[in-house]
């Protein structure tokens, strides 16, 4: 929902709650807090805080009358008049841009290409500059050529009243900006064509611009951004609605800037650009410095790396003892399994027997045992 009709519900509203007491001591008396009586000492300055809203009577602190209606209006009004105007600013910093490319282009090439170039340049804003009459936004003729081509109507019974509602599309009984801008899309597309290199669609969003805030001056009366029935069909009674003056379009109103203005920007773009340098050398200087710094890290990585390869080997070698065996007649390393040869059944192994246990008597039986009886 735009601003404006967002200012008619307020409206409606209002109507409906017209007076009615905003009571902010509606609270009982007994549920309040104990500290209440402290709190009603310390006095609040409605007045200077009711003042910071310019949508507000800070005079009347219970209800919404129809002077904060008014106010409400204009403040709404006031905040979009300052959105055209920046729109209007931007827009005009996009032209002295363009034309400070153009010029640092042109600079930049040798004589011959600069004067082929400069020709290129001139064909293509004359190329521009041929297309079909523009009606004056909100002529009859104007309105009368919607009416047939995008509403596929006989102009010769063209209705005021009726084009209205037609293209109310919202139905709220009024035109807003957006819906005004449509209807000047048939006019723009004479002029500019998004598949054309001279046709540049931004200034198309300016002109569009242009013929809105052209209706609004000469119709909404009220200076609410809205044009309501009653205003629409007295526009048509004027005589500018039947002949209007010829409307002209930005390319025969340019340059939107001076001279001044273009040199005053140049200035300012080589500031930032200075200050982009800036800012980019010492982006640089912090760059290489963490580069230094990366390559420093990679050499202790590298040295820790080995410190540990080094010791992982140091202590394998002390782990593994490493036999090295005999070498034979030839050189040859000699490997002794081992294994167990296995016995000679002629070998007789002799049997070694000790000297002095063969001088031993045989043990006698005990002498004079006690005998046992049953």
């Amino acid at each position: 929902m735009t601003a404006a009709p967002y200012c008619l519900l307020l409206l409606s509203l209002s109507l409906a709650v017209w007076s009615v007491p905003i009571d902010r001591n509606a609270a009982s008396h007994d549920a309040q807090p104990p500290q209440a009586e402290k709190a009603e000492e310390s006095v609040m300055d409605h007045i200077t805080l009711l003042k910071q809203f310019e949508h507000l009577d800070p005079h009347n602190q219970n209800t919404f009358e129809a002077k904060d209606l008014e106010l409400l209006i204009a403040t709404a009004t006031k905040d979009l008049e300052n959105y055209d105007a920046e729109r209007h600013e931007e827009f005009k910093r996009y032209e002295m841009l363009k034309e400070h490319e153009r010029r640092q282009y042109l600079k930049g090439l040798d004589q011959e290409k600069r004067e082929k170039e400069e020709q290129r340049l001139r064909e293509l804003e004359e190329k521009h500059r041929q297309h079909p009459k523009v009606n004056a936004p909100g002529s009859v003729a104007q309105l009368q050529e919607v009416w047939e081509e995008t509403d596929g109507l006989d102009p010769k019974e063209f209705n005021p009243k009726t084009f209205f509602k037609l293209h109310d599309t919202n139905e709220d009984g009024v035109l807003d900006e957006q819906e005004l801008e449509a209807l000047f899309t048939k006019e723009l597309e004479k002029v500019y064509d998004p598949r054309n290199e001279e046709d540049d669609m931004m200034e198309m969003e300016e002109e569009r611009l242009r013929m809105r805030e052209h209706v609004m001056k000469n119709v909404d009366l009220n200076h609410d951004r809205l044009v309501s029935l009653e205003e629409f069909l007295k526009s048509t009674e004027k005589k500018e609605f039947t002949s209007p003056k010829e409307w002209q379009t930005l390319d025969e109103t340019k340059p939107v800037y001076s001279e001044t203005e273009l040199q005053q920007f140049e200035a300012e773009l080589l500031e930032k650009e200075a200050e982009l340098s800036r800012k980019a050398a010492s982006l640089r200087q912090e760059q290489e410095l963490l580069n230094e710094r990366s390559k420093a890290l990679e050499a202790q990585k590298k040295e820790y790396q080995q410190a540990v390869m080094e010791m992982s080997q140091r202590q394998k070698n002390q782990q593994v003892v490493q036999v090295v065996p005999p070498a034979g007649t030839n050189g040859e390393l000699q490997f002794h399994p081992d294994t167990k040869k296995p016995e000679d059944p002629n070998h007789h192994v002799p049997q070694v027997v000790d000297a002095d246990a063969q001088n031993v008597p045989p043990a006698e039986p005990p002498q004079n045992l006690p005998l046992h009886t049953l």
